[in-house]
């Protein structure tokens, strides 16, 4: 897509001159075959090494840039404001100003809408999102507690998607990616929120968590199998237990990751079937096979880990 915006510096409503040198200075390394020793031609083309390109009309009165691409066409657009005090007029836009103090020499009917963007920094970013304005980022609402597995953004098991749940059926902003054990249930698509009030388990006689290793209470068992969202796994963990409560899972790890948590490393080492430990250890990968999964205790605040010991 193209687009044209023009250039020019205003005193009392009217077109002033720019420093012609400026002009040269900014945009003769980037004019195709260079600029005649004096004057400006009546059009040019720019050409810059990110493959950009601009067709320039005009003269130091006003400058109008045709067809010119994102990128350094436009950090040479801005540096040459930068240099002459000029507003920059996009086509359909706002027109863009780098002092406040300049919004009384524009045409009357151009001040209203006038932004100010400060000198330093003016960019050619900033000019382009003036002309293609970026979207706001959506604002989703907060996730629903989970005593178990506290950040299940930041472990994986949940993402954002603007997908009506396959649950409930109202478009949650989230969306639960880790294992569903049950016959009929959906294999995603489930909302976070359908599994924190139980709604998911109930419908599906879900659960989303495979076992858990230890003794807990009832009702403790219960959160865990039912309304805490498991995570996904070479081979399925039962969910570790401490101090007779179920632990808080927080993520995948790897041997670099577990040099912080020598009471995890303790604790995997027990498990482990025998005496090549160190080996096995050392070859655990955050984001490959075999991985480390990482927990903490509710109660004291021991790390606990599992492995994929196969």
């Amino acid at each position: 897509m193209s687009y044209s915006l023009y250039l020019c510096r205003f005193a009392d409503g009217q077109p002033a001159p720019m420093d012609e040198s400026a002009i040269r200075e900014v945009l003769g390394p980037v004019t195709v075959g260079g600029l005649p020793p004096t004057g400006l031609p009546d059009s040019w083309d720019l050409d810059t090494e990110d493959g950009g390109g601009s067709e320039v009309y005009g003269d130091a009165l006003g400058l109008t840039f045709n067809r010119f691409s994102p990128g350094q066409i436009l950090d040479h657009v801005a540096a040459l404001v930068r240099r002459t005090g000029a507003a920059v007029l996009p086509l359909d836009c706002p027109v863009i100003l780098t002092s406040e103090a300049d919004r009384r020499h524009l045409p009357e009917s151009l001040r209203a809408e006038a932004i100010v963007v400060a000198l330093e920094a003016l960019t050619g970013q900033a000019i382009q999102l003036v002309i293609t304005p970026r979207p706001e980022p959506r604002q989703r609402p907060l996730l629903p507690r989970f005593p178990y597995h506290p950040s299940p953004v930041a472990t994986g098991s949940v993402t954002t998607s603007d997908a009506p749940c396959a649950c409930c059926g109202q478009e949650r902003g989230w969306v639960y990616t880790g294992p569903v054990h049950a016959a009929d249930a959906p294999d995603s698509g489930i909302c976070p929120y359908c599994i924190a009030f139980g709604k998911a388990a109930e419908r599906y006689d879900a659960t989303f968590i495979d076992g858990i290793e230890g003794d807990v209470p009832q009702n403790v068992a219960e959160t865990l199998l039912k309304r805490t969202p498991g995570f996904l796994a070479r081979q399925t963990p039962n969910w570790l237990t401490h101090c007779g409560d179920g632990a808080e899972f927080l993520g995948l790890a790897g041997a670099k990751e577990l040099e912080k948590y020598p009471d995890a490393v303790d604790h995997l080492r027990q498990r482990w079937p025998d005496d090549r430990f160190d080996d096995f250890l050392a070859s655990l990968d955050k984001d490959d096979q075999p991985t480390a999964y990482l927990f903490r205790c509710r109660v004291c605040a021991t790390h606990l880990a599992h492995a994929d010991f196969a």
